[in-house]
């Protein structure tokens, strides 16, 4: 039997997604493998649709796993939000076995979220305080050169070998004090939406040209992009299958 759960995550108090080496460090999965494992009463592994980092939130992050046991989920929906902290269960179905959370998908949209208001002291684990206004127009001048098949070892601290990915679109959205980046891909690699972010960001401020976000794909080094923007800003905002 296969399970799919839909949850929702503050990334403030976790790890990241995935399970650590070190077993006392608190992560998204080991705590859902904990309360799984106790309700099935035996141990449950699960696979996510990718690994968020440690202070990275999630709206919509697709999990699964593979049980014996045939259970209403509503039920376990329930065990679960009754003991989880931080994470909240939005729904599980069963599904044919050939589904894997991540193997399965067909892509996701990433959300980061930036203050370009007065800092403000409660959403600083919610939103980059960058603090200073922001030319969306300029912004806009770089999109299209992120978006496509290409070579993002430049925009990575990834230890694979394979970097190249696809990014399908990106949207800007200002609402009021708020900017709001979308990134839809079919696949990411580590610290890759931040980096790509980070550079939006440093060519707005002209510290960077046209020219030289050009070549950090005609020459792509790992992690030449540099700039990372804080991973407090940074939601899984949208899983599709």
């Amino acid at each position: 039997m296969t399970y799919k759960l839909k949850i929702s995550y503050d990334g403030s108090f976790f790890r990241g997604y995935a399970k650590q080496k070190d077993e006392n460090l608190i992560t998204v999965q080991s705590e859902l493998e904990k309360y799984l494992s106790l309700f099935f009463n035996t141990k449950i592994s699960t696979f996510g649709s990718g690994r968020t980092d440690k202070y990275v939130h999630a709206i919509d992050q697709t999990v699964s796993f593979k049980c014996d046991s045939d259970y209403d989920p509503k039920s376990i929906q329930n065990f679960l939000n009754s003991k989880l902290t931080n994470i909240y269960v939005n729904s599980i179905e069963k599904v044919p076995n050939s589904f894997h959370a991540r193997f399965s998908i067909k892509s996701k949209t990433y959300m980061y979220v930036i203050n370009t208001g007065e800092f403000d002291v409660f959403k600083q684990r919610y939103e980059y305080q960058y603090n200073k206004s922001i030319d969306i127009k300029k912004c806009e001048d770089i999109i299209n050169l992120f978006i496509g098949t290409k070579d993002f070892l430049s925009f990575s601290t990834s230890k694979l070998e394979n970097t190249t990915r696809t990014i399908r679109w990106i949207r800007i959205i200002k609402k009021n004090k708020k900017i709001y980046i979308f990134i839809n891909g079919e696949g990411f690699l580590r610290n890759m939406v931040r980096m790509i972010v980070g550079i939006i960001l440093t060519y707005c401020e002209n510290k960077i040209t046209y020219q030289e976000v050009l070549d950090l794909f005609k020459n792509p080094k790992k992690g030449s992009a540099v700039i990372k923007v804080p991973g407090c800003g940074l939601y899984l905002y949208r899983t599709i299958y």
